[in-house]
């Protein structure tokens, strides 16, 4: 709120300024005079106006900063062309010329705006949220490799033995090579994810089995042997992808 009352008193004190250098400069406030402070009052607003988009990371989209960039040159080229028309013709002069030049800005303007804007909520913006979209997921997915690491180390907390830090060891090996994973590859290919989580799982419920049970020779061994299925397999799609 405070922001937009900055704003507003901003363009209020800009437009009164502009007003007051333009009347200095002309001789007699015509036609010609009135236009000028029109397009100089305009061309402020369009660029004042854009101020929160282009600086607001919530409304920073591709669509919005295309439509702010567009909007901006044409503000400036309009001021440009009625400056450049005023300074060539007679304050007595045909307006013509000015009208029609701010006619054809304005048509091109439009043009131009309505394509960028369909092309950037098209395609590009589309692909922007898929991009984001893929990261989202792989945080997702690195978090759940976390979890099952913390898990895995605080289920075997009580058991000392080199099986257990060979084991770790080992486990967290495989865990940083599915990190590793490019994360458009596993959101290309949701089937790898689910066999990644299953093994993971089984894993982790192997590892919950030996913590609870006093014969843990047999269970340790299938558990390595999970373990270096995993690595492999890892290694397999990590070559294919």
């Amino acid at each position: 709120m405070k922001n937009k009352v900055i704003l507003i008193i901003t363009m209020l004190l800009v437009i009164v300024c502009t007003i007051i250098i333009y009347a200095l400069l002309f001789e007699e406030q015509n036609k010609l005079f009135y236009i000028n402070v029109g397009i100089a009052c305009l061309a402020e607003i369009i660029l004042l106006a854009n101020i929160p988009i282009l600086s607001n990371e919530k409304l920073l989209t591709i669509k919005n900063v295309s439509l702010s960039v567009s909007l901006n040159l044409f503000a400036i080229v309009i001021f440009l062309w009625t400056a450049g028309c005023s300074l060539l013709m007679d304050q007595d002069s045909n307006l013509k010329t000015l009208y029609i030049g701010l006619l054809v800005i304005t048509i091109i303007f439009f043009i131009i705006n309505g394509a960028t804007v369909i092309m950037a909520g098209g395609g590009t913006e589309k692909k922007a949220l898929d991009i984001q979209s893929t990261i989202e997921n792989k945080k997702m997915f690195s978090a759940s490799i976390d979890n099952y690491w913390i898990g895995t180390k605080n289920e075997l907390e009580n058991i000392n033995s080199d099986w257990k830090d060979k084991t770790l060891q080992s486990f967290k090996i495989v865990l940083d090579k599915i990190s590793m994973i490019p994360a458009y590859k596993l959101d290309r290919h949701s089937e790898i994810v689910n066999e990644l989580t299953e093994k993971l799982n089984e894993i982790h419920e192997l590892f919950q089995k030996v913590a609870g049970s006093p014969e843990q020779g047999e269970l340790q061994s299938h558990t390595t042997l999970k373990i270096n299925q995993l690595r492999n397999y890892v290694q397999t799609i990590k070559s294919t992808l």
